[in-house]
């Protein structure tokens, strides 16, 4: 016995658009939040990666028993540059070195990094912001001697932010911090956390 032919019936205008109209304010929703957690991967990985190339420095210098710098250069931090004297506490870019101790040093170049590296923006610029200083007095370098021990007579504090937002509590970027002490020790941190016995936290 043949069955009659059903028509399949599609979506209505209306219900086209209502369907449009939810997903429109979906994305609406959750873009805020996808572009907050885009711009903090961003702050986290340069901090990170600032943090690696620290830790390298001094244990460069331990390794060689030779005097080691961290510096913050507007130049770019290539091999090419190892001598640079373009040094800004707000730079974008870092350069390891390690410093003979000739009267004149001579310099030869460990690793260098640019806060440019994956930003994904066509212009090639970043909106990450780099601070540093050392008794609230803008620094542009840290030199770690052959013990390990750093070229400070207070903490140096390197401030990663962004220029999309303010800091979180007051704003929607995570900033984050990394500080090394005259001992050389160096530490990642989050300026925010304050509470008694969190890991996190600065001081």
């Amino acid at each position: 016995m043949l069955r009659p032919c059903r028509t399949l019936r599609g979506f209505t205008l209306i219900e086209a658009m209502v369907s449009l109209a939810i997903l429109s304010a979906l994305i609406a929703l959750g873009a805020p939040s996808l572009a907050s957690y885009s711009e903090n991967s961003k702050v986290r990985g340069i901090a990170e990666s600032f943090y690696a190339s620290a830790q390298q420095a001094r244990l460069e210098a331990i390794r060689t028993n030779q005097r080691v710098q961290l510096i913050l250069t507007t130049d770019a931090p290539t091999a090419a540059n190892v001598s640079t004297t373009n040094t800004s506490a707000t730079a974008g870019s870092w350069m390891v070195r390690r410093m003979s101790d000739d009267a004149t040093p001579v310099y030869t170049f460990v690793e260098g990094k640019n806060i440019r590296e994956g930003s994904n923006r066509s212009d090639g610029t970043s909106s990450v912001t780099i601070s540093a200083t050392s008794s609230a007095v803008a620094l542009a370098s840290v030199t770690f001697s052959g013990t390990g021990t750093a070229s400070l007579t207070a903490p140096w504090t390197v401030n990663f932010g962004s220029s999309t937002g303010a800091c979180a509590t007051a704003g929607p970027v995570k900033c984050l911090r990394v500080v090394v002490s005259p001992g050389g020790q160096v530490k990642a941190c989050d300026p925010a956390a304050t509470a008694a016995g969190d890991t996190r936290r600065c001081s």
